[in-house]
């Protein structure tokens, strides 16, 4: 159990370290000349850079630096694993009566 816990909070480091970095390769879009031909889903009509949408940085940071954003990916992946696998077991002790640790 200990060790699944330790690779549970590893995993969850490696997951918000790797959010927060692909989120601010992600705003590199603001300093790119050309940004409006790098978003998707922000309207043309928007002249200031600055109101950019969250998910075209995020799709910029998938465009340029895919190698931080896959690694977000699978590691949120893991983490939602990880929970869902602590749930099911803690319903699975809960239905034979025994407690949780």
């Amino acid at each position: 159990m200990k060790k699944t816990v330790i690779l549970f909070l590893i995993v969850l480091f490696i997951s918000v370290y790797t959010c927060f970095l692909t989120y601010w390769s992600g705003s590199y879009v603001v300093l790119d000349p050309n940004w409006q031909e790098q978003t998707v889903l922000t309207p043309e009509s928007v002249q200031d850079s600055r109101d950019i949408y969250v998910i075209d940085k995020w799709i910029y940071a998938f465009k340029m630096y895919p190698v931080r954003s896959i690694t977000f990916l699978l590691s949120a992946s893991g983490v939602i694993g990880f929970c869902t696998y602590f749930v099911r077991k803690m319903i699975r002790k809960r239905k034979n009566g025994n407690t949780l640790f």
